[in-house]
């Protein structure tokens, strides 16, 4: 059986002898052949794929047959796609389902958590091919994590493992790497009984105890890339409470991001959660602050640096309540952590008779359940006016 075998071409272009673009001035073409020669092999399923051989012509060629009279035993026994996917090990898959992820529009940081718990599950149920894959194991691995003495992990947690795993599965699946799912029936538990941090909004004399406290402070925190001096940070806290801007959010704001005469601010697509460009009204009490330190400014980025990673924003500002004597824990248990801005945000907006539906789009929530039931919390003495409007029975 004669076989093809060739080298690749490849066209560099040199400048001087150095590599060069194609349209560098001066830059001269020069071709040159792959040392490895390559060769095209038809599969058992019939499809053409070209695959590199050897750094010799024969040796190639005798590879070359080879390998074509495998795929040729394959297609006489009936071999599937799936069968040859069941042989490789989930260590390849899984790698492939994160390139999968990257060309997705989601963020670095949600395709390395998602193949980090992905990963975790596999190993924990020593699951070595797509077969090993099982229900029962998985739901018995979460269940041991949440009852472990050392660092049980809480229902949420455990619904974020059980999503990556599952997006796996039915990743497989779609691929037609398995035959079916076998982690379809799975369904993630009600995480609002066994919730470990819940989180409070600022009351309106907290937050500007906060900010004034924090303006008067001489403390500076500063990191390899970063500095937040005292006004930086009451701006940050400023700004975070009035607009619900995430950590991540906060830290991609230019100074072009603000339009101070119409009053909006514009966040871009790649720097939001859902991926979505928002154009937001800001309030008076904002544009006044940002009006006065926005000059003040020598970079375009308002707050530059790798503050936001590693818990830092949590932390200073921890440091920041206990300046201004404000509980981090109240007595329920419930934590004002950097997150509880946003809440403190939405929450206003309910204190303020804002629609529902006003504050779902000003929070950029994909569902008004999640505004109402997890961001908005109401005191009793706030639902006080609410049943005082009802009608009376008296004649």
């Amino acid at each position: 059986m004669s076989v093809r075998v060739w080298r690749k071409q490849t066209v560099r272009y040199l400048v001087n002898g150095k590599r060069a673009s194609k349209g560098t001035p001066g830059a001269v073409p020069r071709r040159e052949r792959s040392k490895r020669y390559y060769g095209t092999l038809r599969t058992c399923h019939g499809r053409n794929k070209q695959i590199p051989l050897t750094l010799d012509k024969t040796s190639s060629q005798t590879l070359l047959r080879r390998l074509q009279r495998e795929e040729d035993d394959k297609r006489a026994m009936g071999v599937t796609r799936q069968d040859e996917e069941r042989q490789r090990p989930l260590s390849e898959h899984l790698e492939e389902f994160r390139a999968y992820l990257e060309t997705k529009d989601v963020t670095a940081q949600h395709v390395r958590e998602c193949v980090t718990r992905t990963r975790c599950i596999i190993a924990a149920t020593k699951a070595k091919y797509v077969d090993d894959l099982d229900a029962g194991r998985v739901l018995k691995t979460l269940s041991d994590w949440r009852k472990r003495k050392r660092r049980p992990i809480s229902v949420a947690t455990s619904n974020h493992y059980l999503v990556s795993i599952k997006s796996f599965s039915r990743w497989l699946w779609r691929e037609r790497r398995m035959p079916d799912d076998p982690l379809a029936g799975l369904r993630r538990m009600n995480a609002e009984a066994d919730r470990r941090r819940i989180r409070r909004p600022l009351t309106t004399d907290e937050l500007k105890t906060l900010i004034e406290v924090t303006r008067a402070s001489r403390k500076t925190y500063r990191g390899n890339d970063w500095c937040l001096r005292p006004m930086d940070r009451a701006i940050l806290y400023t700004i975070a409470a009035y607009t619900g801007l995430r950590v991540q959010e906060l830290r991609s704001l230019r100074q072009s991001s603000f339009d101070l005469e119409l009053g909006t601010l514009t966040l871009l697509a790649r720097d939001t959660k859902n991926r979505k460009a928002a154009i937001l009204p800001l309030s008076p009490v904002l544009l006044d602050e940002l009006r006065k330190w926005l000059p003040t400014l020598k970079t375009e980025f308002l707050f530059p640096g790798s503050w936001s990673r590693h818990g830092y924003a949590g932390r200073i500002l921890k440091r920041d309540l206990k300046r201004a004597s404000v509980a981090y824990v109240d007595p329920e248990g419930r934590y004002a952590d950097f997150h509880s801005l946003r809440h403190t945000f939405i929450t206003s907006l309910a204190k303020a008779g804002v629609h529902p539906s006003k504050a779902q789009r000003l929070a950029r929530h994909s569902t008004i359940a999640l505004t109402m039931n997890i961001y908005t919390t109401l005191d009793v003495d706030d639902l006080r006016d609410a049943v005082a409007s009802l009608p009376s029975l008296s004649s």
